[in-house]
Parts: C-alpha cells; sequence; structure tokens
C-alpha cells in the first residue's frame, strides 16, 4: 500500500500537468489573437494620412455648388418618392422632436429602378456584383441606431449612426450600412448617406442631396465643424507620440457593396402637444429634474433610400423609435428583474444548503445539477458586467446583476458545489471487497440461520439484495480538489465563450442551432438529480423551495429575450421559449412525482439498479407477523413511538402511496417514512441495532 507521502507526490505531479495544459490552452488563445491583431496593426491608417485626408475633404466640400455636377441624379420614381415622403404631416403647423438619439426599428422594401444613363453606375452588370451576397429583392427588417449631436447652427444637428438591414427569411446576420449626415430640426427631415464598413462616406454626395441652396450651404458648415473637430483629436494624439490610430472594430455584415442616398421624415407630434411642452419633456430626459412633463408623444420616422451603384430604392413605413433615455430606463428595468432572479437564486441555494446539512443528505445531491447552475451564473456575470462595461449609461445597474451573479456562483455556488464533490468523490473509486468462498461446513451452518431469518418471529422476510459494503476511505487532498473543481469550471466557461464567439460570427441560422442546444442543454439540470434519484433509489433530496425557487427565476431571462416584442436586445419573440418553460416544468415535476411515488416508478424494472428497496410489498402475513399478536396494536415506530400503518389501504392502484408511508431497514427494523429519511439525514445507522444503511 503506498503511503501518504507517495499518494501526495502523485497528486501535487498530476496537478502540475493539469496546470501546464491551462496554461499551454490559454497562450495558444494569446498567439491566435495576436496574429490577428498583428494584421490590423499593419492595416491601421498613420495620423498623417488623416489628417491630410481630412484637409483634402474640405477642400472638396467648399468647392460644391448647389445643382452643378451631380455624380448620382435621382431617377424621376425615386424623386417623386421623395417629394411624398417630405409632404408627411404639413398639413398643418407640425413641430417635432429636436434630439432624436435612440434605436428605430421597422420594415423595408425594396424596388429596382433605372439609373439614368448619365450616372456612371449605371452598368447592370456592375450592379449585380456590388448587391453582393444580401437578397435585397422582397422585403425585409431593419434597425437603426442614430446620434444625434447639437452644432453651433441652432437649427442643425449632425447626425451618425448604423443601420442593419435584415432579408425576409433573416437567413444571415443581416448587412451593415454606417450612417452620417444632417437632421434639420424645423422640419423634421433628415439626409444621410449609407455606406458599407471600410467604404468612405462622401460627403460631396451629401450636399447634392439638398433640397436648396440654403440648406446646402448650412449642411456644408455643420460638416466642416465636425471635421475640424476630428483634425483636433487627431492633432491631441499625436501631441502625445502616437503614429497611428486604432480603427474601430470590424462589425459583422454579410459582403455587399451598395452605397445609399437617406431620405428620412419624422412624424409630427400630435396636434394637442404644444412645442413648449415637447421641449420641456426632452430637456427633462437629459437631464432629469423630477418635474412633470407631458405623455410622451409618439416618435416614428418614414424613409426613401436609393442606391445608384446597385440600381434600386428601398422604402420604410412608420418605423416605430424609442429615445435613448427610454431605452436605458427599459435596461435598469431589466438589471432590476435580472438582480431580483439572481436574488432569489441565492436565497434558494442557502435553503438547499441548510437542508441538507449532513454528509449522508449531500450525498443524494446531484453534482452536475448544481455545477450547470454554477456555469449558468457564470456566464450571466460575465454578459451583464461586459455589457455594463461598454455601456457606461448603465454600468451601475447591470454592475449590480453582476455582482449578485458573483456571489451566486463564487461565494455559495463553489462552495456547495465543492461540498457536493468532496462527499461524493469517494464514489469514484469505491470498491467492493470480494466475499471469500465458503468452505461446505460454512455454507451448511449458514443455511439453518437463513431458514430461522425467515420465521415468524423474525419482523418482517429479506425480500431485498444484501446490505451493500461501506465505502473505503481514501486519501484525499483537500487543496487538490479545490484546483480540479475549479480547473474544471473555467475550462468549460472557457468552451461555452469559444461557442459563443463562434456562434455571433456565424449566420442567424447557425446562431439558432448553436443557441438552441446550449440552452436546452444548460436548462436541462434537474435531469442530472433525475438520474441520481434512480440510480440511487433515493426521495426528497432537493429542498422544494430550492426547486420551484430555481426553476422560475432561471426562466426570467429567456422569457424576457424570447417572449417580450419590446426586448432590449430587440429579439424577435419566438414559440420556442414556452417549450423551454414546458420542458423545465416537466424536469421539476417528474422530481415531485419522484418524491411522490418513488424515485424509479417510471423505470421498467429490469433496468433498475440494484438498490436497497426501503418499501417492500408487505403480504398480509407478514402484516400479521408486525402486528406482536394483536390486530388492535401494530408495531410502533422506534424514532417517533407512535404506530405504523403496514396496510396500504386504497385502491389497488394506488398501493404504491400507502407504501410510501413506511421504511424498512436492511436489519428488518421498521419506521415511518417521515421519521426515517429525517434520521438518515443525519447519519446513516439503524436507530435500533445501529448497523449500517445504505443511503437512499
Amino acid at each position: 500500500m503506498d503511503s501518504p507521502e507517495n499518494v501526495q507526490s502523485v497528486q501535487r505531479n498530476a496537478m502540475n500537468r493539469s496546470s501546464f495544459y491551462m496554461l499551454l490552452f490559454l497562450f495558444s488563445l494569446l498567439f491566435l489573437n495576436f496574429s490577428e491583431d498583428d494584421a490590423a496593426r499593419k492595416g491601421r491608417p498613420t495620423i498623417e494620412a488623416l489628417l491630410d485626408s481630412y484637409q483634402t475633404e474640405k477642400e472638396v466640400l467648399n468647392n460644391v455648388t448647389f445643382g452643378h455636377n451631380l455624380s448620382h441624379p435621382l431617377p424621376s420614381s425615386v424623386e417623386h418618392q421623395v417629394q411624398q415622403l417630405h409632404a408627411i404631416g404639413k398639413e398643418a403647423a407640425p413641430h417635432y422632436y429636436h434630439n432624436i438619439t435612440g434605436v428605430f426599428r421597422g420594415d423595408w422594401s425594396s424596388q429596382n429602378v433605372s439609373v439614368p444613363a448619365s450616372d456612371p453606375a449605371s452598368n447592370h452588370t456592375l450592379q449585380e456584383e456590388e448587391r453582393g451576397d444580401f437578397r435585397f429583392d422582397g422585403d425585409g427588417s431593419f434597425t437603426l441606431n442614430l446620434k444625434s449631436i447639437a452644432t453651433k447652427d441652432e437649427g442643425v444637428h449632425y447626425i451618425e449612426g448604423y443601420m442593419r438591414l435584415k432579408d425576409a427569411e433573416k437567413s444571415d446576420y443581416g448587412a451593415l450600412l454606417l450612417a452620417e449626415g444632417v437632421h434639420f430640426l424645423s422640419n423634421g427631415t433628415l439626409f444621410l448617406m449609407g455606406v458599407p464598413d471600410g467604404v468612405p462616406t462622401s460627403l460631396e454626395d451629401l450636399l447634392h442631396m439638398l433640397p436648396s441652396n440654403r440648406s446646402m450651404v448650412q449642411t456644408r458648415a455643420v460638416l466642416n465643424e465636425q471635421i475640424d473637430k476630428r483634425i483636433e483629436e487627431l492633432k491631441e494624439i499625436a501631441a502625445w507620440g502616437a503614429q497611428t490610430v486604432d480603427d474601430h472594430d470590424r462589425p459583422i455584415s454579410v459582403a455587399f457593396g451598395c452605397t445609399f442616398e437617406m431620405f428620412f421624415q419624422l412624424h409630427p407630434a400630435p396636434h394637442d402637444v404644444k412645442s413648449a411642452q415637447l421641449r420641456e419633456y426632452e430637456k427633462e430626459l437629459e437631464s432629469p429634474q423630477g418635474i412633470t412633463t407631458i405623455k410622451p408623444p409618439r416618435l416614428a420616422l418614414s424613409s426613401v433610400m436609393y442606391s445608384p451603384n446597385c440600381g434600386l430604392s428601398m422604402s420604410v413605413q412608420e418605423a416605430e423609435g424609442t429615445k435613448i433615455e427610454k431605452y436605458y430606463s427599459k435596461a435598469v428595468s431589466y438589471a432590476a428583474m435580472a438582480a431580483v432572479a439572481a436574488v432569489i437564486q441565492i436565497f434558494s441555494l442557502i435553503q438547499q444548503m441548510e437542508y441538507t446539512p449532513t454528509p449522508s443528505s449531500v450525498s443524494n445531491v446531484s453534482y452536475w445539477t448544481i455545477a450547470m447552475q454554477a456555469m449558468m451564473d457564470g456566464y450571466l456575470c460575465l454578459l451583464h458586467l461586459t455589457t455594463g462595461v461598454v455601456i457606461e449609461t448603465v454600468f451601475m445597474s447591470f454592475a449590480a446583476v453582476a455582482f449578485f451573479n458573483f456571489i451566486s456562483v463564487s461565494v455559495f455556488g463553489m462552495r456547495y458545489l465543492l461540498v457536493v464533490w468532496r462527499i461524493q468523490r469517494p464514489e469514484a473509486s469505491r470498491t467492493t471487497p470480494e466475499e471469500p468462498q465458503q468452505s461446505p461446513q460454512q455454507q451448511q451452518q449458514a443455511a439453518p440461520a437463513a431458514q430461522r431469518a425467515t420465521t415468524p418471529g423474525s419482523i418482517l422476510p429479506l425480500v431485498n439484495t444484501p446490505r451493500p459494503a461501506r465505502p473505503i476511505a481514501t486519501f484525499s487532498d483537500p487543496r487538490r480538489d479545490i484546483s480540479t473543481l475549479y480547473y474544471r469550471l473555467y475550462a468549460l466557461l472557457l468552451f461555452g465563450l469559444f461557442l459563443f464567439y463562434q456562434t455571433a460570427t456565424r449566420s442567424a441560422f447557425v446562431q439558432n442551432v448553436i443557441v438552441t442546444i446550449l440552452g436546452f442543454g444548460l436548462f436541462s439540470f434537474w435531469v442530472p438529480q433525475i438520474v441520481r434519484n434512480v440510480m440511487r433509489g433515493c426521495r426528497r433530496p432537493l429542498s422544494w423551495r430550492y426547486v420551484v425557487g430555481m426553476s422560475t427565476s432561471r426562466l426570467l431571462v429567456p422569457l424576457y429575450i424570447y417572449g417580450c416584442p419590446h426586448n432590449l436586445i430587440a429579439h424577435e419573440p419566438s414559440d420556442w421559449v414556452y417549450v423551454l418553460v414546458l420542458y423545465v416544468a416537466l424536469q421539476a415535476f417528474i422530481l415531485f412525482l419522484q418524491d411522490l411515488l418513488g424515485p424509479r416508478f417510471f423505470v421498467p424494472e429490469r433496468y433498475m439498479p440494484q438498490t436497497y428497496n426501503y418499501h417492500p410489498i408487505i403480504s398480509p402475513e407478514d402484516e400479521e407477523s408486525v402486528q406482536d399478536g394483536s390486530a388492535h396494536h401494530p408495531k410502533d415506530c422506534a424514532i417517533c413511538m407512535l404506530p405504523v400503518d403496514t396496510s396500504a389501504a386504497g385502491p389497488p392502484g394506488l398501493h404504491v402511496l400507502g407504501r410510501a408511508q413506511y421504511m424498512v431497514t436492511p436489519c428488518q427494523h421498521l419506521f415511518h417514512t417521515e421519521c426515517l429519511e429525517k434520521w438518515m439525514r443525519i447519519k446513516l445507522e439503524c436507530p435500533v441495532c445501529r448497523a449500517y444503511l445504505p443511503a437512499c
């Protein structure tokens, strides 16, 4: 037999190998990212080149003359649509939102148009090539994010943002357009240029979109003001010794080359809302003072978009908008809901830890049930913390949710998981010593003893399997247990993050498949407990407060994302979320039936593992042997000293409910089920004879 020193040496070597493999894996990730960063670094523009391009752009803008040298004149059909667009709400004296920073969502429809022959982009072959992989033919949906920036001209705001187009089938992650332009506050019109990522915005074409010379002059002044700001920012960066500028991360988009001239028209506020009231409402949103304002009027816009190099036009009818302040308010409401769910999970886990205070009760809890829930808390913690860091406005709210998730997984979840791991770890190395072969003389001596065990003098006949051998204690290093547990958790977290990253860079179809598989996999957290109940024949391993609390609280986030039509991430509702709810409810219902009808009620007898049955069927002859000679005084429970009813009275199909009221130990002592289960949570010994009791 190896000495404890040798065992410790072997375990230290195994731990060192695990550490080496983990570090090797992390370094490989770093090297993979390094190659991508190096490639991106080589393509970064220098500050000097950017300054030259901005100066050239200013010169081009200053030389533009209204109505002359039009590169892409509007086709007559598109021009007619634009005129109809600008006529929206002009029958009365309308007033509009000024600060339109927010998110707009709606549907688009497209049609092919004949590009004028004078346009250099009238080549049909080139138009098809520019459309790329995105399906512009047909209808689809879009999300438009806009940021409104005040300028020196109080009547004009500078607009920047992006639009993501989705086709009707939503088979991919869509086409991304980066937008830049101006917003005229007096009439609610917006003129933007939309280009794919990596394509420079032609501000000269933006000036040619304007309807009058006055509006063109105003727009040119606004654009020059923004270019001057960028030049000053670059000079400040150069003053610190930098030579290049970090470009923004490449967004995910299908390959296409269509550039769009975007004409937007805001819908006016209702006639009963005065302009001063609308300004007061916007001011309160920007700088809350706690004053009472009007009910916010609807924010909506319509649009006509024309792509000269792709030969198509797109129209948008009444896209609904959410101001950024309301969007952040919605984010805070979501954070409050997620925080409440996390607190419920923490208290449910604490209640479960109090419900299983002894090793015998912990041995019935499934390790993987607790581990899967800890994994979910870990992912939620990373998700909320990352969101809070990226969006500074909601940092405090999302950081609070991440804190509760962190407390759940690190303080309580990992602690309980470690307890379950250390108590159940010997099961993997448990061995049953072989019984020595008996001599004929020993067999003859054992035969009368077996006959005496089935005489009426005993309490019950031996109808169960032999008593299982006691587990053999094995040497365990607590530090190694903790290291192994954390290595497994971190490895699974990294693997899950890798899958999520791969999912984000794939099409919507692949995303849905992976998210569905991972979602149903993670929400199968009660399945390991159901299986363990069957394998060990144990009942009530989990507190029902814990089961109900965890099942309901963990469904709140998917119900919000996939069930709420106006959710935070603009994900379209899906009926599959209700299938997920039924799936989790089915798992909880099976746990309830296992407590009520027995842990193996749905498993055919031939597939049942060999474990001791504490609820055997007692025949009428056996019941008479239990009565101690009197039919009116049944056998008393040695724990509560009250009579035990073994008649199992009731309809034939419900005998199992009667059997669940009593328990018979391997040493043939009779108890109430409730009494013995409470006893066995403390120690696995018979209250009468101190014999070892197999866990249940």
